[in-house]
């Protein structure tokens, strides 16, 4: 997986929400046994609710620590994982409070990023052969991804273009400047690619 899809998903593992998700399904679970238990104090559910509850608690606050120390803030603020889902709402809300109170009184001028074309997104031109039945004769620039392939295109492509069939051409032929290519390969920015699907030779027939 490549692209803005796998930088989020890095981005949610560093910040422990792997962690919070888990440790806050484990609690409501061992809520749910504690409450539906026997009054028995040796009964089984109720020892199971118990420590589901502790073990998840525990995981809980260890992905509050992994949260509060990305965004920098006092480890203290774990605790706060003892309250569950309140206590969970009000760390997610810290470092909001805490950017607003370090931009002080006024206002602030941000300057957006540099579009970085290398880095997210690349472009890449397709040109469609007739035999693919799109009637489209200019060659199409297409922006995708980076470390996108040739399958992923063709299905970004099919969005626009109905004859495509959603992008699944098993008869179709790929080439990347020039050379012969699969749906798996990698493109890169500038690719120049070629679509055909080669015509089925007719079966001759002879009449007795």
């Amino acid at each position: 997986m490549f692209g803005y899809e796998a930088y989020r998903r890095k981005v949610s593992k560093l910040k422990g929400k792997d962690y919070l998700w888990f440790g806050l399904f484990g609690q409501i679970m061992g809520a749910i046994l504690i409450a539906t238990a026997p009054h028995d104090p040796q009964s089984a559910p109720l020892i199971s609710g118990e420590l589901v509850l502790v073990l998840s608690t525990g995981v809980l606050i260890g992905g509050c620590t992994i949260y509060a120390r990305y965004y920098r803030l006092n480890r203290a603020w774990a605790a706060l994982g003892l309250f569950s889902v309140p206590g969970v709402l009000i760390l997610t809300l810290l470092p909001l409070m805490k950017r607003e109170k370090n931009r002080g009184a006024g206002f602030s001028v941000i300057f957006a990023q540099p579009y970085r074309r290398d880095v997210w997104r690349m472009d890449v031109r397709v040109t469609l052969d007739q035999s693919t039945g799109a009637n489209i004769h200019e060659p199409i620039t297409l922006q995708v991804p980076r470390g996108c392939n040739i399958g992923a295109a063709m299905k970004t492509l099919a969005g626009v273009i109905p004859e495509l069939a959603n992008g699944d051409l098993p008869e179709a032929r790929f080439t990347i400047n020039g050379s012969r290519a699969t749906r798996r390969q990698e493109l890169s920015h500038g690719d120049q690619i070629t679509v055909t699907i080669p015509q089925q030779p007719a079966i001759a027939t002879s009449r007795i």
